[in-house]
């Protein structure tokens, strides 16, 4: 039996409404499923909603990360940077574009296909 969210959520509720402490939660569901447990944190989370009498097995939808803003303009830009001068640092490119340095290795690597810049 495969023991899914809502089915971990679940237990977790029953055992928040019997008065255990998230801690022991925690060990207990650590003991039998080991890395497959969900986090502490988690845990802790949802017996304070639970404490709260949110009652709702179903976990509350959490909101996206927002896309960065790759664009043909953005990745135009950064090659021209790269073009002007080929040791700028994608942590110079990541402050002068406002891009995550993720991002703009992603835009180096992948749009410009090019090996990675000075570090």
């Amino acid at each position: 039996m495969e023991f899914t969210k809502e089915k971990m959520r679940f237990y977790i509720f029953m055992r928040c409404k019997l008065g255990e402490p998230a801690k022991l939660i925690h060990e207990t569901l650590q003991a039998v499923f080991g890395d497959c447990a969900c986090s502490y944190q988690t845990v802790c989370r949802w017996v304070k909603e639970f404490n709260e009498d949110k009652d709702s097995l179903s976990d509350c939808p959490r909101p996206k990360s927002p896309k960065p803003n790759v664009n043909e303009q953005t990745i135009a830009s950064i090659k021209k940077e790269i073009d002007e001068d080929p040791h700028i640092s994608e942590r110079e490119l990541s402050d002068t574009n406002g891009l995550s340095y993720g991002t703009v290795h992603t835009i180096i690597t992948e749009h410009l296909r090019m090996k990675k810049v000075c570090a």
